[in-house]
């Protein structure tokens, strides 16, 4: 196992929430950053949720963080704050990793569940926000939420949760809205076994993306519900993990070497 070097509960914010949790491994010269968003339908869930899968990216060479949000209600009125919240955490947590010897300027965002939707629809902004300062080199979906639209079947509670996401504001939040040319690479692991997201509705984001000629995987992993990252070492999460850390090697750089000393 490589020595690491631990950040828990690092503040970004005044919010109880707007915290994070960033592993960085000794010797990560130039590797990049990944960020994760944990689910919960955006009132509900921690950051702390993907501490292990964090962890276990970390031990594999990549700087990762898991970052937490404010809850729409009294926190937030819309999803928009919510993207706000991770892209400010995406900031702190490259800021930190930099310090340890990370690539300064660049991220992955990774979301689970609908954490995805949070992760998509921020990878998107901070590619078209010219005074962003980082460069998303990709953005990984697990158990994809790839509209704000309500989907054939979508359970009552969750409709009211799109929309209380969307806050009218559904072009600029909504995956299947967004201009499929200003997405990174994108990967979407979804299960055929998702109890809320049917895989039509993801095959409709990833054919859309497909056809604009834009860079798009989609796996279908079988028997798999809608969160399976959160334990690294189950078996479902494995099938996850077997198809991410490739595509993470094919686009950033070669993650850190593992090292065997003590971290400073």
């Amino acid at each position: 196992m490589p020595a690491l070097t631990a950040f828990t509960d690092l503040s970004y914010g005044h919010h109880i929430r707007q915290a994070l949790d960033l592993f960085v491994p000794v010797g990560a010269d130039d590797a990049i950053t990944v960020v994760c968003v944990h689910g919960g339908w955006w009132s509900a869930g921690h950051h702390h949720d993907l501490r292990g899968f964090a962890l276990h990216l970390a031990e594999l060479g990549y700087p990762t963080a898991t970052v937490g949000h404010r809850f729409l209600g009294n926190d937030v009125k819309g999803g928009q704050e919510i993207v706000d919240d991770v892209r400010a955490a995406a900031q702190r947590a490259v800021e930190e990793a930099s310090l340890l010897g990370a690539d300064p300027a660049s991220v992955v965002l990774l979301g689970s569940g609908s954490g995805s939707l949070v992760a998509l629809a921020a990878a998107h902004q901070m590619i078209a926000d010219r005074k962003c300062r980082l460069r998303v080199r990709a953005a990984i979906a697990c158990g994809v939420t790839p509209s704000l639209e309500p989907w054939e079947g979508c359970p009552l509670a969750l409709t009211k949760g799109l929309h209380a996401f969307a806050n009218q504001q559904v072009n600029l939040l909504s995956p299947i809205d967004l201009k499929a040319d200003a997405f990174p690479p994108l990967l979407l692991l979804h299960g055929d076994a998702d109890p809320d997201v049917p895989t039509k509705a993801v095959n409709k984001l990833y054919t859309r993306i497909a056809e604009s000629g834009e860079s798009c995987q989609l796996a279908v992993l079988a028997g798999v519900g809608h969160q399976f990252i959160e334990h690294p070492f189950d078996r479902l999460a494995r099938m996850a993990i077997d198809r991410i850390v490739p595509f993470l090697k094919e686009h950033t750089v070669k993650p850190a070497p593992a090292e065997t000393s003590e971290a400073p």
